[in-house]
């Protein structure tokens, strides 16, 4: 179990060194941009000689629409939540499954998105679903860790291939249901591979996430000169089975299909995602959502 001490250092070089803080950044946008030209450009290729884009290699699928943390960079913490309450219908989920299946699907799915997985009480099953459907899949979850016990992650371990805990935490300790696992991870030297603490901050000032981050609403923030992944590599499903524009639509106000009534493949390679892909590849100041964001993901 590998705890990630890399934010105590960021956290560090951002409040004491400003400059050298600001340079990693320009460097980091350098080299997104030289990574996603290429992999757009291959994708691209891709679809001119075959019809249709590569299959994604992530999809996150929300099975409920909660959160139980107050984080103040998210969209969707329990306090700003605008959001009416949903629940994924097991029918749905299976469908879903059963056709990234039939997909011959291997790259990773997430259930969870911009919520708290382990508020839904099924999540030990619908974990196993998914696991029993796509064994080739990476099957992971992110979770704030505050509902964790040692039985339910015994539980969820079993079905799982990743957990990453993301520790919210001014202090960055790890808080005690976290301590709990991480220590009994240690201890009996389980699961030591597949869960991954981050220490985080509670009061953290993050992405713009699409210009909707609670306290970044003030800023004028100017379009990136450069493109973004996303589109090509990232499915995210709501509870109703309405696709999101990204994993940065939080409040989900952009809709590019809907699985309760289409498939996963009409919805990728669907005319909406299309032109969107066009769009983003000249400018994210063309999309409203991403004229307002700073992500590099």
């Amino acid at each position: 179990m590998l705890i990630n001490y890399e934010n105590i250092v960021k956290y560090y070089v951002k409040a004491h060194l400003p400059g050298l803080f600001n340079l990693y950044n320009d460097r980091k946008k350098k080299k997104y941009k030289m990574h996603i030209e290429r992999i757009i450009a291959e994708r691209e290729a891709f679809y001119k000689c075959n019809g249709s884009y590569p299959l994604f290699d992530t999809i996150e699928i929300e099975t409920h629409n909660r959160c139980n943390s107050t984080c103040s960079f998210c969209p969707v913490n329990k306090n700003d939540d605008t959001r009416e309450y949903r629940k994924m219908s097991i029918e749905l989920f299976t469908s879903i499954i059963e056709q990234l299946e039939n997909l011959n699907y291997h790259g990773t799915v997430g259930l969870y998105s911009n919520n708290e997985p382990l508020l839904d009480e099924r999540l030990v099953d619908l974990a196993r679903i998914a696991k029993q459907h796509l064994p080739n899949a990476t099957i992971q979850i992110y979770t704030n860790g505050t509902l964790l016990t040692v039985e339910m992650f015994m539980n969820l371990m079993q079905h799982l291939d990743r957990m990453y805990i993301d520790n919210y935490n001014d202090k960055l300790r790890l808080i005690k249901p976290v301590q709990s696992v991480h220590d009994y991870c240690v201890k009996n030297k389980v699961y030591l591979d597949k869960v991954r603490i981050r220490l985080r901050k509670l009061h953290d000032v993050l992405s713009t996430r699409g210009g909707q981050a609670p306290n970044r609403k003030e800023e004028q923030i100017q379009s990136l000169d450069v493109s973004c992944l996303l589109p090509f590599r990232q499915l995210i499903v709501r509870p109703d089975g309405k696709i999101s524009f990204c994993c940065n639509d939080a409040l989900g106000k952009h809709t590019l299909g809907d699985l309760a009534v289409q498939s996963v493949e009409e919805v990728w390679n669907g005319e909406i995602y299309t032109n969107i892909r066009k769009n983003i590849i000249q400018s994210r100041s063309l999309l409203p959502l991403c004229k307002g964001c700073d992500s590099l993901l």
